[in-house]
């Protein structure tokens, strides 16, 4: 899927999910290992940021979330 060069929706989600990230475990996506695709999958599937965290809980355990 090809996504836009810069869209600020997805900025300002990919930022509440960092901000979540980083108040639950301290770190950012990028710290935790987190693909970027992923992310952008997520978002342009429409998936809230609450939903993209329990996606990211079952694809990356050792996260801790």
């Amino acid at each position: 899927m090809a996504y836009p060069l810069f869209d600020s929706g997805y900025t300002l989600w990919a930022a509440d999910l960092e901000t979540r990230l980083r108040d639950q475990l301290g770190s950012s996506a990028r710290a935790l290992g987190i693909d970027p695709r992923l992310l952008l999958d997520s978002y342009y599937s429409g998936y809230t940021v609450t939903a993209a965290l329990a996606l990211v809980a079952s694809r990356y355990p050792a996260a801790g979330l």
